[in-house]
Parts: C-alpha cells; sequence; structure tokens
C-alpha cells in the first residue's frame, strides 16, 4: 500500500513539473516573439526612470523563492519560510504598494488640475458666446433703428 502512493506522488509530482516548466516555456517564447512587453518592468508608468521600489520587489521575491526552491530540492521537503525573511518581502512589497499609491495620488491630482482647467475654458467659452450673441443683438437692434 506504501508503494502505491509512493508511486502517486511521484506521478502527481511529475505532472505538475511538466505544466510549470510547459507554462514558463511558453511564456519564455512569448517574450522572444514579443507578444509580451518587458521594457516598463523596472520603471515608472509613463517614464523612463527606473523605479527602486519595483527593482527591490523583483529582486527580493525571486531571491527568496530561488532559496526556498534550493532549499527543498536539497532537503527533498518543503522548508519553512522563517518569519524574519516573510516579514522583509512584506516590507518590499509595502514600500512597492505605497510608491503605487504615490504615484496614482499624483496623477489624481493631475487629472483633477486639467478638469479645473477644462471646466474654466468651458465657462469661459460659454461666456464669451453669450457677450457675443448679446453683441450681436444689440448690433440688430442699432441697424434696425436707423433704417
Amino acid at each position: 500500500m506504501n508503494l502505491d502512493w509512493t508511486l502517486l506522488s511521484y506521478i502527481v509530482a511529475a505532472v505538475l513539473m511538466i505544466i510549470v516548466l510547459g507554462t514558463a516555456a511558453l511564456i519564455l517564447w512569448m517574450i522572444l516573439k514579443g507578444r509580451i512587453d518587458l521594457s516598463q518592468v523596472l520603471t515608472e508608468p509613463d517614464s523612463t526612470k527606473a523605479s527602486l521600489s519595483r527593482f527591490q520587489f523583483l529582486l527580493f521575491t525571486f531571491v527568496v523563492v530561488g532559496l526556498f526552491l534550493l532549499l527543498s530540492i536539497e532537503s527533498g521537503a518543503f522548508v519553512n519560510i522563517p518569519d524574519s525573511v516573510l516579514g522583509l518581502l512584506g516590507i518590499s512589497a509595502g514600500s512597492y504598494a505605497i510608491s503605487k499609491g504615490i504615484t496614482a495620488n499624483a496623477s489624481g491630482a493631475k487629472n483633477t488640475a486639467t478638469a479645473a482647467a477644462t471646466n474654466a475654458a468651458a465657462a469661459q467659452a460659454t461666456a464669451a458666446a453669450h457677450a457675443a450673441q448679446a453683441h450681436a443683438a444689440a448690433a440688430k437692434a442699432a441697424a434696425e433703428k436707423v433704417s
């Protein structure tokens, strides 16, 4: 009975490994063909400046996942990740989330200022149209008075 469960676990592990490697190969193929664009992975949106929070989050994630996989493969079982490592990963993710919030807030303020300027311009255009209408009516009345 124990041999059956061992064989089943090897089969499940092999199937999962094939799925993961197949997915990785498909993603790599799509990157190479240009269907997945990685040019903006480490930059701020609508900018050419590199983002330290994005780089830190990406680097810490790859380091932690790589070490976890290496230690798990060496020991033959899943290894417990210490709370301090999870805390550092959380701090890295938090700094990324905060930078996203700051960026969104800055673009929101910019959009609000743009909307206010647009509304002011529309109000001025409406006032100018009303003034032109009043001027036309006055000119028509003056023309009728003269004739």
